[in-house]
């Protein structure tokens, strides 16, 4: 669904800043103060972009004050077009971030744009662009003209960016029409397409492959008692009972959809563990540890009955169904909280120790995306996936 612009230009320029913001993207930026680029300071070009992103942020989340945690979520969307591959690839009919493991080192990258020239028709595009932009924003009587002149200025940066970014990607030093127009239309879909889970998902998988929980709760162990309960219970056996609706996402998941339930209780047992101090959890801890997991579901909103009713698990069974193209975004998934996971323990073998992390993790992010379909009969999509990342997000901060 889109979002009308003149709302949206409306929105930006009525979205304040927090006072400790501009300090805060200074902070970011001051490393690239050396570099010129298009004419004018890298740091410059770089303030205007995450300005524009927290604004938006701000303003997507219902908020008339943008906040130092819009401007985390604006530098996660800067890393996304510094670090990702194909990126250009988003269209209108699917916009959305693709959660990909990176490809390159964001800040090496930025500083190499100091060498790109901007073309005689990437300037001319350019300032045609500003120009009508300026008048739309006259014409519908937006805010003063200081302010209008602001905001311009940042969708200017933001198009030498992202012209520059598209030329860097492909191997010329000089931008081209071609890049401006998909630095042009990529803003556009940023603005006016992209929903406000996919911003906040880029933050929210990164803090979750780096949340300094998961090591340690991959450490935790179960005696063979806490795991003949669980392999008895009614999760179990509702795995092993409806087990044919469970496959269809399991050559995506690396097999984590066929136990979901019992998977997923297991990383919530370790996460209580964690949290209780436990390094092992015995068959003492198994009744404490599964009134737990349900209390945890609840206190992110969503209802445990899955858990505890047939019919509540057969219902989420049958939705695990993947809509077209979401088994590769997946996988991209995964791989990217693999390389996150293992970059925050500097350990390169740790998934090779505790082999039964990420696929814990992905069984209980199947688990929140099928309850954050907005129909239960429908097949899982990208936007299911992203709201069940934050909620998984959520429920690992308690």
């Amino acid at each position: 669904m889109s979002r009308i612009p003149v709302d949206v230009y409306s929105g930006l320029l009525s979205t304040h800043l927090d006072g400790s913001i501009p300090k805060q993207i200074e902070t970011v930026v001051s490393r690239f103060t050396d570099s010129e680029f298009a004419d004018e300071r890298m740091s410059d070009h770089l303030s205007r972009f995450i300005r524009l992103f927290t604004r938006l942020v701000g303003y997507l989340d219902g908020r008339e004050v943008a906040t130092l945690s819009d401007v985390t979520v604006a530098i996660d969307v800067l890393d996304y077009f510094t670090s990702s591959s194909k990126w250009w690839s988003m269209t209108r009919k699917d916009p959305g971030f693709v959660l990909r493991p990176p490809s390159r080192e964001p800040r090496e990258f930025i500083t190499s744009i100091a060498n790109i020239q901007l073309g005689g028709p990437t300037l001319q595009r350019i300032s045609v662009a500003a120009d009508k932009l300026s008048r739309f924003l006259e014409e519908h009587g937006l805010a003063t003209p200081d302010e209008r002149r602001r905001l311009r200025d940042d969708v200017v940066s933001t198009w030498v960016l992202l012209s520059a970014f598209s030329c860097k990607a492909q191997g010329r030093n000089v931008t081209t029409e071609g890049d401006f127009e998909t630095g042009y239309d990529i803003v556009r879909i940023l603005l006016f397409y992209i929903p406000i889970e996919d911003y906040t998902t880029l933050t929210a998988i990164r803090r979750l492959g780096t949340h300094t929980l998961l090591p340690q709760a991959a450490s935790v162990s179960f005696s063979r008692a806490f795991d003949k309960k669980l392999n008895a219970s009614v999760a179990a056996r509702l795995e092993k009972v409806h087990g044919e609706y469970l496959a269809a996402m399991a050559s995506s998941t690396s097999g984590a959809s066929r136990t979901i339930l019992t998977n997923s209780l297991r990383l919530l047992g370790q996460i209580q563990a964690v949290n209780q101090g436990l390094e092992r959890l015995e068959e003492k801890h198994y009744d404490s540890i599964i009134i737990g997991a349900l209390e945890l579901f609840e206190k992110i909103g969503i209802s445990s009955e899955f858990l505890q009713d047939e019919s509540a698990a057969v219902e989420i069974f049958k939705g695990l169904r993947p809509s077209e193209g979401v088994e590769e975004r997946i996988q991209l998934l995964t791989r990217r909280l693999e390389g996150l996971v293992v970059d925050s323990t500097g350990n390169k073998d740790f998934l090779l120790q505790y082999s039964r992390l990420v696929p814990r993790l992905v069984a209980l992010l199947l688990l929140l995306a099928s309850k954050a379909k907005a129909s239960p009969e429908a097949p899982l999509t990208d936007i299911d996936f992203k709201r069940g990342l934050i909620l998984l997000l959520h429920l690992i901060n308690g």
